[in-house]
């Protein structure tokens, strides 16, 4: 008999699977199931691109990371190189690794990540044609739905064939999801991301101290990196200290527990792509609240799963959460049938078949 040989794939990562972003938690279910399944026939090691250092100083880290590239092209076989994908100065760094790669012969697939475009009649900076240029280059590109098809495609002039819609996906760490609640338990409110206006977090604190006083109980956490000292002080002074508890930045182990107990996944936010945190509520089987940015529509069904948002407005966010708070009926149809979204749409299985599709894609391309 026969074994098929796998694709072996160099997928690089912002700051490596240890990092505290999404890409990285994303790529984190990845490696872990391909580990457990070596019969997917997809062999994968990963690289960090720019480390752990914030705002310019990728910089220094860059051009290691770079010579470790070129070095792992030159003395490894790679099928494939999955480069992770985002605007500004990701474009350049993917941009130089693409054509490492070319010069190796590998096949490169971008997986893009992006949402900060410039808006019409604004100045395009210069990452723009750098961007053009590695789509153009690349073997396949993957965006996590059909409204960034369709935008990107449409920014660009490109076909829109030209993409491959690959969601994201999450392994089920709460195959029992939803878990019955006591009655007269605390409603369980949780934001799982950096404490950023980027992240709406500062119109999610105005809107716990907007959330009137009959409500059912509640009690709220905020997990991620930021100021976090900050935000404890603002929710004191808002009255919100016996409700709202910051945790700082936790460990993916730590946080799924956290979302198995949460009955509402919040994410103001005022872009996304497809946020990693609502597919892990999905999975949990939370109510949704969010706003209607990117592809959050793709997993938040208004009035099925979850309530939309505005951007920027703690009062539209405050009435969506004391709605559900108030209603525990509507609270626990929504729990339901997010569980439903998450398996049909988001499992992990299902986003790792369509990656090996595309690799073969660009492997085809790339004969």
């Amino acid at each position: 008999m026969t074994v098929a040989v796998p694709i072996r794939v160099l997928c690089i990562v912002p700051r490596g699977l240890a990092g505290r972003g999404g890409i990285e938690t994303l790529f984190s279910h990845v490696d872990e199931q391909l580990r457990a399944r070596p019969d997917i026939g997809i062999e994968m090691e990963f690289l960090a691109s720019r480390g752990d250092a914030s705002g310019a100083g990728w910089v220094l880290h860059f051009p290691i990371a770079l010579a470790r590239y070129a070095w792992l092209l030159a003395t490894r076989r790679y099928d494939v190189v999955h480069l992770n994908t985002a605007t500004n100065a990701s474009a350049w760094r993917k941009w130089s690794m693409q054509l490492l790669a070319r010069i190796a012969g590998v096949a490169t697939v971008i997986h893009f990540h992006g949402s900060a475009f410039p808006k019409p009649g604004d100045r395009r900076p210069g990452w723009v044609p750098v961007l053009r240029q590695v789509f153009e280059r690349a073997g396949a590109i993957v965006v996590l739905g059909d409204y960034w098809r369709d935008f990107v495609a449409r920014f660009y002039g490109m076909p829109p064939e030209r993409f491959d819609v690959v969601a994201n996906g999450v392994a089920d760490f709460a195959p029992d999801a939803p878990q019955a609640r006591e009655e007269g338990a605390a409603v369980q409110l949780l934001f799982a991301g950096n404490l950023t206006d980027a992240k709406g977090a500062s119109v999610l604190l105005r809107a716990l101290a907007l959330l009137p006083e009959h409500l059912p109980r509640w009690r709220a956490v905020l997990a991620g990196t930021g100021d976090v000292a900050g935000f404890r002080e603002r929710a004191a002074q808002s009255g919100l200290s016996g409700q709202v508890e910051f945790t700082g930045w936790v460990a993916r182990d730590a946080i799924l527990p956290l979302y198995r107990q949460a009955d509402i996944v919040v994410l103001p936010s005022r872009n996304e792509v497809l946020p990693v945190c609502l597919l892990e509520g999905a999975c949990a089987g939370a109510a949704l609240v969010a706003t209607p940015v990117g592809s959050v529509p793709d997993v938040l069904s208004e009035g099925q799963n979850g309530l939309m948002i505005t951007t920027d407005d703690p009062e539209s966010a405050a009435r969506a959460l004391a709605q559900l708070i108030a209603d525990a009926s509507q609270r626990e149809e929504f729990r339901a049938a997010s569980r439903d979204v998450y398996v049909s749409r988001f499992r992990l299985e299902t986003m790792i078949e369509a990656l090996r599709e595309v690799y073969r894609k660009a492997l085809s391309a790339n004969r």
